[in-house]
C-alpha cells in the first residue's frame, strides 16, 4: 500500500513539472500583429467610413499618366517626349556646318605650329640648287693647310699600296747582282785550292736545330737587314717573295730561306769545291725532286765544301754519298712550317725571285713531287 502510495505522488509531482513547462513556453511566444480593421473585427467593432475622405480613381491598364500631372522634373525625359528628343538630335548631327574661310584670320600674332589656319597641310620645299652652283662648290679649295686623314678631300678614297717585295727593287740589302763587289760570293779566291779537295776519311755531318712546333718564321721587307744565328742558314726570318726553283750564279740566304719553310730542299757548294763532285750531287738533287734550289756559298769550311739544307735541317759533306743524300732528302723534302699540300697550284699564279737563276728546275714527277729519288731506288 504504501509503495502505491508513493508511485501516485510521483506521478503528480511529473505531471505538475509538464503543466509548468507549457505555461511557460506559451508565455514566450508572441503574439501576431493584425490590422487596424482586423483587430476592431476581433473586438467587435466595424471599420470607419472613408469614401468621403479619399477620392478613388480607377486608371485603364496600359495608358501613360497625363503629361502635365508632375509639376517636377522628367528623367530623362517627360512622357511623349522620347520620339521628339531623338528626332531633334538627328537633325542637330546632320546640319551642315560652313567651312571657314581661307581668307579668316585669327587675331594671334605669333607662330603657329604646324600652320595657320586655312593653309593648307604641304611642307614647303626648298628650290634645288642649280648645276652650275654645285660646280662651282666642286672646285672650291678648303683653306686647311695641314695634313689629311686618310686623304685630301679631292682625292679618290683609295690607298697606294706599296710593293714590301717586288723581286727587283732595293736588292742592294742582301745581294746585288749587278754590283761587281758582290761577286766574291760566288768566286774562288783561295789561293790553296787543294784544301778542298775530296777526303774520304772525313765524316758528315748531320746538323739539326729544334724549334717549337707552333713556330712560324717572320717576313721582313726590304727596309729591314736579316741576319742569322748559325751558318749555313736553315731556318729564321726571310723575305716575302720566293726564289724561283732552279740553279743560281748565287742566291743569298734571306731568299732560300722562304723556299726552306716550304719543304724545299737547297744545294749550298763552296766556290773552291772540286767541280766533277759539285755536279755529281746537283744531278742526285735535280732527279729525286722538282723543289730544289743550287747555289755557291761562302759559308762551308773547306773540310766540307759541300751541304744539302732542309728546313731546320743540314747535311755538310766532304765526298758526295748518293745514299746518304737521298736518304736525307726523302726524309725531310716538303717539311716546313709554310709547306702547302699542293705547291702546283701555287707556282702558276705566285710572283717569284729570279736574279742570277741560269737554269729552272725541271719536273721530276708532279710539282707536288709525290714521289722522292724515285730513280735511285731502280739503280
Amino acid at each position: 500500500m504504501f509503495i502505491w502510495n508513493y508511485l501516485t505522488l510521483l506521478c503528480f509531482g511529473v505531471a505538475l513539472i509538464d503543466a509548468k513547462s507549457i505555461k511557460k513556453s506559451q508565455a514566450n511566444l508572441l503574439e501576431p500583429t493584425l490590422d487596424p480593421d482586423e483587430k476592431l473585427g476581433k473586438i467587435g467593432k466595424s471599420p470607419p467610413d472613408i469614401s468621403n475622405e479619399v477620392q478613388r480613381v480607377q486608371v485603364p491598364l496600359g495608358a501613360s499618366p497625363g503629361k502635365g500631372n508632375w509639376q517636377g522634373k522628367w528623367f530623362p525625359h517627360a512622357p511623349g517626349q522620347q520620339q521628339k528628343a531623338i528626332e531633334s538630335k538627328m537633325k542637330s548631327t546632320t546640319e551642315e556646318v560652313p567651312l571657314l574661310e581661307s581668307t579668316t584670320k585669327d587675331g594671334w600674332q605669333g607662330k603657329w605650329f604646324p600652320q595657320a589656319p586655312g593653309e593648307p597641310h604641304v611642307v614647303k620645299k626648298k628650290p634645288l640648287v642649280e648645276k652650275q652652283t654645285k660646280s662651282a662648290e666642286s672646285t672650291t679649295q678648303d683653306t686647311w693647310k695641314g695634313k689629311w686623314f686618310p686623304q685630301d678631300t679631292n682625292e679618290p678614297h683609295k690607298t697606294k699600296q706599296r710593293s714590301c717585295d717586288d723581286g727587283k727593287s732595293n736588292l742592294a740589302v742582301d745581294f746585288d747582282p749587278n754590283d761587281i763587289r758582290d761577286s766574291l760570293n760566288f768566286l774562288c779566291i783561295s789561293s790553296n785550292r787543294s784544301l778542298y779537295q775530296p777526303d774520304l776519311s772525313r765524316e758528315a755531318i748531320l746538323t739539326e736545330h729544334f724549334l717549337p712546333s707552333a713556330y712560324l718564321p717572320p717576313a721582313k721587307c726590304l727596309n729591314e737587314s736579316i741576319s742569322y744565328s748559325h751558318l749555313p742558314a736553315t731556318n729564321g726570318p726571310y723575305r716575302p717573295m720566293p726564289a724561283e726553283y732552279g740553279t743560281y750564279s748565287y742566291l743569298p740566304p734571306q731568299r732560300y730561306v722562304r723556299n726552306l719553310a716550304e719543304g724545299a730542299i737547297v744545294m749550298l757548294y763552296h766556290p773552291c769545291a772540286f767541280p766533277g763532285q759539285v755536279k755529281q750531287l746537283q744531278d742526285i738533287v735535280g732527279g729525286c725532286l722538282y723543289r730544289h734550289l743550287v747555289s755557291p756559298s761562302l759559308a762551308l769550311s773547306p773540310e766540307r765544301p759541300l751541304a744539302l739544307l732542309a728546313w731546320s735541317r743540314s747535311l755538310e759533306m766532304s765526298v758526295v754519298d748518293r745514299q746518304l743524300a737521298a736518304d736525307f732528302i726523302q726524309k725531310h723534302a716538303k717539311q716546313g712550317p709554310l709547306a702547302p699540300e699542293e705547291l702546283s697550284r701555287l707556282i702558276a699564279k705566285r710572283q717569284t725571285y729570279k736574279e742570277g737563276l741560269l737554269v729552272e728546275a725541271h719536273l721530276v714527277t708532279t710539282a707536288d713531287d709525290y714521289g722522292l729519288c724515285g730513280y735511285l731506288e731502280e739503280m
